[in-house]
């Protein structure tokens, strides 16, 4: 399962600045009240990435979304199990995001080592003593942090169910969404295997106190042992405190360039198999070239009768500026529609799908063809 792909910190900071200003979008038209301070998310998009300012990280947030079938999309407060500098937000019910707040708080910052200490000097002449110094202003009390929005009980046969599952891994972390009913002490620990191109890691999340509760993210680039320099990985299972099931799979992702911005890396850029070459002219390996970013690949579920939420992307380097989506039939793949980029930026948007089954598409310019998303419908 390949990732979703992140914008660019450029085109992200425009997406940000665009959700304070007045527009006519889709979140706007959607009736507010939820998420405190919200944003509106431009677009039709079922995720955004976002960055905290310079010098705060982000501890939580809030997010609402159109949901899908069966879903209400509902306002849903997730706590970062550490604070982040950056993070890619989505609904727990899927669907198009409509508005967004974030929790922040200011960075720490490591004191300085000690200086040593110098020599005695003699003992000068003893100074006037000076005036008083006025009282220094009492510290302001800090935000509490935000509790995490309470999830329904997990219910079989009229006691707890200890097979209730969660979403599968994304390539930024793992979010659970915690039973209300859970036990106490059973969900302190949580661990999650990738294998990447420094070798295979076991990332485990431990709570000393108390449990694991709401909906809670685990952040796989903020564990103290994740290797530095990781450019490539697989996430292969995940084993959550407190339920029976187990996920695995192969979630296959790959980073970009680190962002000046924020020092971190820049959002996912093309997936392959680790270990296999580049071919140019085809949007795979390290060597192809940076046409378009943000196109979502990997694997997606909608229902009969839906549309695949769109995508943001940015188009660079090609004259007209424009992509054809492509749609994979019998006798190969058929170009469906045309996607025209305006100031770089272009919108990605899927036809209805009207039929169960599997259906995939990808992006196509010249000899530049994308990794293809994969649309199952239930």
């Amino acid at each position: 399962m390949t990732p979703r792909i992140a914008l660019s910190a450029t085109a992200v900071a425009g997406i940000l600045a665009a959700s304070l200003v007045a527009g006519a979008t889709a979140a706007e038209a959607t009736p507010v009240g939820n998420c405190p301070d919200h944003r509106p998310v431009p677009g039709n998009a079922d995720s955004l990435t976002v960055t905290a300012p310079a010098g705060q990280v982000i501890t939580g947030y809030c997010v609402k979304s159109a949901g899908l079938k069966g879903t209400k999309g509902a306002p849903e407060t997730v706590v970062l199990a550490t604070p982040v500098t950056s993070i890619v937000l989505r609904h727990t019910d899927g669907g198009n995001l409509t508005h967004y707040s974030l929790v922040l708080k200011p960075a720490t910052v490591p004191s300085p080592d000690p200086e040593p200490t110098p020599d005695p000097e003699p003992t000068p002449d003893p100074e006037p003593t000076p005036d008083p110094e006025p009282e220094p202003e009492p510290e302001p009390e800090p935000e509490p942090e935000p509790e995490s929005t309470q999830n329904p009980p997990a219910i079989k046969n009229g006691s707890f169910d200890w097979d209730w599952t969660y979403e599968a891994p994304q390539c930024d972390g793992l979010v659970v969404a915690y039973p209300s009913n859970i036990p106490s002490g059973q969900a302190n620990d949580v661990n999650i295997r990738l294998e990447t191109d420094q070798g295979q890691v076991t990332l485990n999340y431990h709570l000393d106190q108390g449990t694991w509760s709401g909906t809670t993210a685990f952040v796989y680039s903020q564990h103290r042992l994740w290797p530095a320099g990781v450019s490539e990985y697989t996430v292969t299972w995940t084993q959550v405190g407190g339920s029976n099931y187990h996920w695995q799979g192969a979630v296959e992702c790959a980073l970009g360039e680190v962002s000046p911005e924020t020092g971190t890396r820049n959002g996912y850029a093309v997936v392959r198999t680790p270990g296999t070459p580049a071919t140019p002219g085809t949007g795979t390996g390290t060597d192809a070239p940076d046409v378009v970013e943000g196109y979502r690949t990997g694997r997606t579920k909608v229902s009969k009768g839906q549309r695949v939420g769109s995508d943001i992307v940015v188009v660079r380097g090609l004259e007209d500026g424009t992509v054809e989506l492509q749609k994979k039939a019998k006798r190969g793949w058929k170009s469906i529609r045309t996607v025209t980029a305006e100031d770089g930026n272009a919108v990605v948007t899927y036809p209805k799908q009207r039929k169960k089954g599997t259906f995939s598409y990808r992006l196509a310019a010249g000899d530049y063809v994308s990794d293809v998303l994969t649309v199952k419908v239930r």
